[in-house]
């Protein structure tokens, strides 16, 4: 019991963190400025020399001195223009995008150009005319229903019709099979 308060004393001394060496990095100099004319520029990868040192994460690890290679920059395309530019200074003042240069025009292209509004000219003819032909079409199929429908009627009453002359003539050859009566009194014959 003597020692019990001494307990918190050295749970308090035993989590004091240790703080690690410093390391020294000694950093090479920056890579020079790439010179003009070039279109790519390479990555930017830096020697750094380390010293010894005590891993942080495992103290039971000592590192000797080496050096780390590290990745600064990926390489990148060079998007400045040339100070030193062979571009005469009409071509400069050209647009660069396609989509407001004129189109090239020699007689070859202006020939396809030619062929190509010959053919838009036919097939708006042939669209036309078959839109035509599709109208013909259309008024037919619509006639044709009508007709059938005409016909259908003309069926329904030829039916009834045929109906009733049947029903007709058997009330002939029923009357035709009752004998006929005369006009002598009953009984005289």
């Amino acid at each position: 019991m003597k020692y019990l308060p001494l307990i918190p004393l050295v749970f308090a001394t035993s989590c004091a963190s240790h703080r690690p060496k410093p390391v020294f990095l000694n950093l090479s100099p920056p890579p020079a400025v790439a010179p003009s004319g070039v279109v790519r520029y390479p990555e930017v990868v830096r020697a750094y020399h380390l010293g010894r040192y005590v891993d942080p994460d495992r103290p039971g690890e000592m590192h000797e001195q080496h050096t780390v290679y590290r990745v600064e920059a990926q390489s990148t395309w060079n998007l400045h223009p040339d100070p030193v530019s062979s571009v005469s200074p009409a071509s400069a003042c050209a647009p660069t995008n396609a989509a407001y240069s004129p189109p090239p025009v020699n007689d070859a292209v202006a020939a396809e150009v030619n062929r190509q509004r010959q053919i838009t000219q036919t097939m708006l003819a042939e669209a036309n005319r078959l839109t035509g032909a599709l109208q013909q079409l259309g008024q037919a199929v619509s006639q044709t229903r009508s007709i059938a429908r005409e016909n259908h009627q003309l069926r329904q009453q030829l039916n009834t019709a045929l109906k009733r002359l049947d029903l007709l003539q058997a009330e002939i050859e029923k009357l035709q099979a009752e004998p006929a009566p005369t006009n002598a009194p009953p009984g005289s014959q």
